[in-house]
Order: structure tokens, then sequence, then C-alpha cells
């Protein structure tokens, strides 16, 4: 591993051990800001950083859409797709989004690591088939393993959590088009 790969390992395992004993008593306050995904990365046990590259670099020379990698990254993954969310359970959860992509899908802003994942296991084998991604037996075992599927919507870990987008794209963009006509 390089040191900038090792200290992402470190600073995600770090973040999901600071989860550990929470209660329904605690407020777990989260920014989440776009290129979450790539500052957040856990790989799936069994997974190696290595492995969770080469798929990634696979599925970006594949042509798959950036929902399409996301799909196949939150499955491999131990904090993404409302993961993160579930390990602080039974904690309240208010997350604060800085948005990077068009229509502002909370669970395409870094993965969604604290908002219910829509898609599937099944959705996640299909794209790997249809792009052709030759995937590590580990990532393969994890992608057949129903027990390893991503919370989803009306998942109790999600109760009381609330997830708010303080900016977007369109907001920048319509004060830099403000500030143009200003001058």
């Amino acid at each position: 591993l390089t040191p900038a790969g090792e200290r992402v390992l470190r600073q995600a395992e770090r973040m999901l051990a600071l989860t550990q004993g929470l209660t329904e008593d605690d407020l777990v306050l989260c920014l989440i800001s776009g290129g979450g995904s790539a500052l957040l990365t856990l790989p799936a046990s069994g997974l190696t950083l290595a492995d969770k590259r080469a798929i990634n670099q696979a599925l970006l020379n594949s042509g798959a859409s950036i929902a399409e990698m996301n799909c196949v990254r939150k499955h491999l993954s131990r904090i993404k797709g409302g993961r993160l969310a579930a390990a602080c359970a039974p904690a309240r959860v208010v997350t604060l989004t800085i948005s990077d992509v068009p229509g502002d899908d909370p669970s395409a802003i870094a993965s969604g690591p604290t908002v219910p994942d829509p898609t599937t296991m099944a959705d996640a084998r299909a794209l790997v088939a249809h792009y052709r991604i030759d995937l590590p037996a580990s990532a393969r075992a994890l992608l057949d393993d129903e027990g390893n599927e991503t919370p989803k919507p009306g998942d109790p870990v999600f109760a009381g959590s609330e997830f708010k987008i303080i900016s977007r794209p369109q907001d920048a963009m319509q004060a830099a088009a403000a500030t143009a006509r200003a001058a």
C-alpha cells in the first residue's frame, strides 16, 4: 500500500470505530461532500485495497455510468451504501451534504454512506456481467452473499435520521452567473 492508501484505510477504520457504543441519545453529524467516495474507502471483508482499486479501474474502463459504478462499489464496501449509518445505529444521524452529482441523488453523493441504498446485490451482479468485469473470487463471493446486502429504504437504521443538501453545482453556477452579471 502507498502511504496515502494506508491513510485512507486507517481514517475509514477510525470512523467506524468511533461509532462503537453509540446510543439512541447520541447525535452523529456528518458532512459529506462530492469526492468523498475516494476518501472514504474501506473494502468489504476479504477484499484488499488493491482489489478495490483494480475493480474500480475495470469499472472506469468499462464505460459504466457513475451510478452503475457506485452500485458495485457500495456492495463491496464496509462503509458506503448506508453502512456508516447502520454502524451508527441506534444514534440519530444528521447528514449535511455538498453535492457534486447531476440530480443530487443522496445515494450517489460519496456513494451514500449515511442514506438507504436503493440498489441491490442482484443489480451489482448484473452490472458486473453486463460490463464483463473480471472480479477476484472474494468479490464474487461477496456479491453472491445476500447477507452482505446494503441497508434499504425503510430500514430502521435510518429512523430519525435527516439528510440535507447544503450546496449543489446549480447553486455555484447561479452565484457565478450573478457575479458575472454584476460585473
